[in-house]
Formats: structure tokens, C-alpha cells, sequence
């Protein structure tokens, strides 16, 4: 996990426990926003192993 996924992990628990996720829909987004980010670095991090030549 990179330093960057990871402070965007402890600033959602600290929104979240802050109580600022006033809205279902703004919880939704930021736990998007956060599976986003962690896919982004599994891509980063596992690039395709199959190379095709067309």
C-alpha cells in the first residue's frame, strides 16, 4: 500500500468518525473514491504480464 492510499484511508476514518458524511450519497462517494484509488495501485503495481503484438 503506498503512503498515499494510505492517507487517504486515515482522512476518510477521520471525516468519518468526525461525522462529516452528512448524507448517505457523500459516504458513497468517498468509499468510491477510496476503491478507486486502490484499484489505480493494483494496476500500478501488477501490469500485465502478456504482451500483444498486433
Amino acid at each position: 500500500m503506498t503512503e498515499c492510499l494510505l492517507l487517504k484511508i486515515q482522512n476518510f476514518y477521520q471525516k468519518l468518525d468526525a461525522g462529516i458524511y452528512q448524507s448517505h450519497l457523500d459516504l458513497a462517494k468517498a468509499l468510491e473514491d477510496l476503491a478507486n484509488s486502490a484499484w489505480d495501485e493494483v494496476d500500478e503495481l501488477y501490469q500485465p504480464s502478456i504482451r500483444i503484438d498486433g
